[in-house]
C-alpha cells in the first residue's frame, strides 16, 4: 500500500495544473504536501509549486484552511518573506505557486561536514540571519499574522547574485501551522499526526505544547530556540522522544548557552538576551519580534562596553582579534562620525568666515565724505587707484577660489 503511495505521489511529474503551470521535479517534501519545481507556461519562467498530498484530497477543512492562509500570504508584501504568486485547486488537491528561490536552507547550513546536526555559526553570522527574519516576522504580525512553524528549514538562505551583491534571507510557509488549529472534526486526529497542529516540537513554544492560542510572542520563542542552536550547535532541549521534548519545553530551564558551547565566544548580553526569548511565560519574553531584535544588536555592544553585566557565561574572555575589533568598531562607529561632522562644521564655518573678510576687504571703498565706515588705519595710507586695481583683483580671486573650494567641500 505504501508503493502504491509513493507511484501516486511520483506521477504529476509532467502533469498540466490548471492550464497554467507544467510540474519538472520535486524539490521538496513535507507533512502535508509536496514541492515541485514547476514552468509556467505563459512566460517560462520557473516557480515552486507546493500541492497537498493526495490523501487531504476531501477534507474540507483542509481545503478551506489552506485556501485561507493562501489570500493571506497574497497580501504579504516583504524582500524577507517568499512571494506568493498564484493559490488554486487540481484535481481536488490545493496548490499555491511561490517565487524559486536557489539559496540553501538554514537547517543544512547547521549541519557538520559528516551530515549530521551539531554545527554552528559565529555571533556575526547568526545576528545577519536572524536579523531580516524578525523584520518580517515583525511586518507579519503587524498584519495579524502569526508563523507558528519558525524553525530552520523555514529559513532560506540566497546568495547575492554579482560580485558587490549581498545575500538575502526568505522565510518560508507563512502560518502553515495553524491549519488545524481548534478543528472539531472526526480528522483532526490526522492533522496532528502531520504536525498541523503542534508544528516541530523542537522549535515549539510552551503554549503551543498544551494547545493554547499562539501569538506573536510564541514566534519569538522559537525564534529564541533558533539563535540558540545558531550560536551553540544544539537545540535547547533535546530527548530521545518528540513527547519527553515537549515536556522539556514545559517545564526544564535551557543550559546557559557556554556550558553547552564552551569554545565558542557568546557574548553575554547576547546569550542573555537568547535567554529571555526563551521564557516559559509569554510575559516574561520580548514582546515582539522588533524588541528582539534591538536587543540583540545592543547585546554585542552591551557586552563589551560592560563585560559579565548580564551574569551569563562566567569565565575567562573569549574573545578574538576579529572580535575585539568588531565590537570596538561598532561601539566607536557613531562617535567617529558624530566627531568628523562636527569637524567638518567648525572647517567650513571659519572658511565662511575668511571668505566673508576676504570679500569685505575687496570691496571698493567709496569717496571718503562719511565716518561711518569702520576702515581700518592703513586706509589713508593706500595707493592711488590704479596701483590698487591689482591687489583688488587678487583679493576677488582668491575670495572667489575659497569660495569654491568651501562650496565643493
Amino acid at each position: 500500500m505504501e508503493l502504491d503511495v509513493e507511484v501516486e505521489e511520483a506521477s504529476p511529474i509532467g502533469s498540466t495544473i490548471n492550464d497554467k503551470y507544467r510540474l519538472v521535479e520535486v524539490i521538496g517534501n513535507g507533512g502535508m504536501g509536496r514541492v515541485y519545481r514547476a514552468e509556467q507556461i505563459a512566460t517560462g519562467e520557473s516557480v515552486a509549486l507546493k500541492l497537498l498530498h493526495s490523501e487531504f484530497v476531501g477534507v474540507d477543512q483542509v481545503a478551506l484552511r489552506f485556501e485561507r492562509e493562501a489570500q493571506v500570504l497574497t497580501q504579504l508584501s516583504h524582500p524577507n518573506i517568499v512571494k506568493v504568486i498564484d493559490f488554486g485547486e487540481w484535481n481536488g488537491r490545493v496548490f499555491i505557486a511561490m517565487e524559486l528561490l536557489a539559496g540553501t536552507q538554514l537547517a543544512s547550513l547547521l549541519e557538520r561536514a559528516d551530515g549530521r546536526k551539531g554545527g554552528r555559526l559565529t555571533v556575526k553570522r547568526s545576528l545577519a540571519i536572524i536579523r531580516p527574519v524578525l523584520d518580517a516576522l515583525e511586518y507579519a504580525h503587524a498584519l495579524g499574522v502569526v508563523h507558528r512553524d519558525m524553525k530552520p528549514e523555514n529559513i532560506m538562505v540566497v546568495p547575492g547574485r554579482g560580485l558587490l551583491a549581498r545575500e538575502s534571507v526568505k522565510l518560508l510557509d507563512f502560518g502553515i501551522a495553524k491549519l488545524g488549529e481548534h478543528s472539531d472534526k472526526p480528522n483532526n486526529q490526522k492533522l496532528t499526526h502531520h504536525g498541523l497542529i503542534l508544528g516541530t516540537p523542537g522549535y515549539m513554544s510552551p503554549e503551543q505544547t498544551v494547545g493554547q492560542t499562539a501569538d506573536a510572542r510564541s514566534d519569538v520563542y522559537s525564534c529564541g530556540v533558533i539563535m540558540y542552536q545558531m550560536l551553540t550547535g544544539h537545540c535547547p532541549f533535546e530527548a530521545d522522544t518528540p513527547l519527553e521534548v515537549l515536556r522539556m519545553h514545559l517545564n526544564t530551564e535551557p543550559k546557559p548557552l557556554r556550558d553547552v558551547a564552551p569554545d565558542a565566544w557568546i557574548p553575554d548580553g547576547v546569550a542573555g538576551v537568547v535567554l529571555r526569548a526563551l521564557a516559559k511565560s509569554p510575559a516574561d519574553r520580548f514582546q515582539s519580534a522588533g524588541d528582539l531584535r534591538r536587543a540583540l544588536e545592543q547585546g554585542v555592544l552591551a557586552d563589551y562596553a560592560h563585560p559579565g553585566a548580564s551574569g551569563v557565561g562566567k569565565g575567562p574572555r573569549r574573545m578574538s582579534a576579529g572580535s575585539r575589533f568588531l565590537c570596538l568598531a561598532l561601539i566607536a562607529g557613531s562617535a567617529t562620525v558624530l566627531a568628523g561632522d562636527r569637524l567638518r562644521m567648525r572647517i567650513m564655518r571659519a572658511r565662511a568666515a575668511r571668505a566673508a573678510a576676504a570679500a569685505v576687504a575687496a570691496t571698493p571703498k567709496p569717496p571718503v565724505t562719511s565716518v561711518a565706515e569702520e576702515s581700518p588705519p592703513e586706509t589713508a595710507a593706500e595707493p592711488p587707484e590704479r596701483a590698487r586695481r591689482p591687489k583688488h583683483t587678487r583679493a576677488t580671486s582668491k575670495h572667489a577660489s575659497s569660495h569654491h573650494r568651501h562650496h565643493r567641500r
